[in-house]
């Protein structure tokens, strides 16, 4: 029996546009972000391998990269970043580590901004708005949408949930931009104030990125297995239903 909360979901959806008054392109967006990363390069070339403009260049470049649909780990860049030249770092100052780290992440942040609002433009993405459940997070985020999207950025949670709601909102840019910069400023900060202070080497760099990509694993892994062995059983029943 289905849901009587959502009788015609694909009737709901069918003229529910997000809530931004434009048409966001992906050109305007990731057409300058490579000129970006171009600069980045040059940035890091010119610079030397071992200078502090290098350092700070494969910061910023790899963080931007790491967005929802590429989910790179992140703390143990910023670590590393930050730890000292003697145990295995980059040794950058912690306060410009957070700086740079922070802008990076927040343009991360905005490539997930596009490309889900390019999604939304198909019906079967624009459907799970129409969901209760849905419709009751998105009560809750609304009452304080900038504190509850930075405060997401700052506190070791899985912010992707916060972030991607957001988006389907359609909560304006560039407040958006802003409250992922302020919610992981200081969170890089931390860390890069732990590693300069307690001297963190190269092990807990690789402790760190090692146990980033286990809870990754953790919470990918169940529900692809969990949809591998679904398809696996539709394609077995559908040979006995032919057999």
């Amino acid at each position: 029996m289905g849901d009587s909360s959502t009788p015609d979901i694909a009737a709901e959806t069918q003229d529910l546009p997000l809530a931004r008054p434009e048409r966001l392109s992906l050109a305007w967006w990731f057409v300058p972000f490579a000129l970006l990363m171009a600069l980045v390069g040059g940035v890091y070339l010119l610079g030397g391998e071992d200078s502090t403009a290098a350092g700070l260049a494969v910061l910023f470049g790899y963080l931007s990269l790491a967005c929802t649909f590429l989910p790179l780990p992140t703390a143990w860049i910023v670590i590393w970043a930050a730890a000292p030249v003697e145990g295995g770092g980059l040794g950058l100052d912690p306060w410009v580590v957070a700086t740079v780290g922070a802008a990076g992440t927040a343009i991360a942040n905005m490539h997930d901004y596009y490309l889900l609002t390019f999604l939304y433009r198909y019906r079967p993405v624009r459907q799970v708005r129409a969901t209760r459940l849905y419709r009751r997070f998105a009560a809750w985020y609304g009452k304080a949408p900038f504190g509850t999207l930075a405060a997401a950025s700052f506190l070791p949670i899985p912010v992707d949930v916060v972030r991607l709601l957001a988006i389907s909102e359609g909560y304006n840019r560039l407040k958006f931009a802003a409250g992922s910069l302020v919610g992981r400023w200081p969170r890089y900060l931390l860390f890069a104030i732990l590693a300069d202070a307690f001297q963190l080497g190269w092990q807990w760099v690789v402790g760190v990125l090692g146990a980033t990509v286990c809870l990754g694993l953790w919470r990918g892994l169940p529900p692809l297995v969990k949809h591998i062995r679904e398809r696996a059983a539709r394609r077995r029943a559908e040979k006995e239903d032919t057999a």
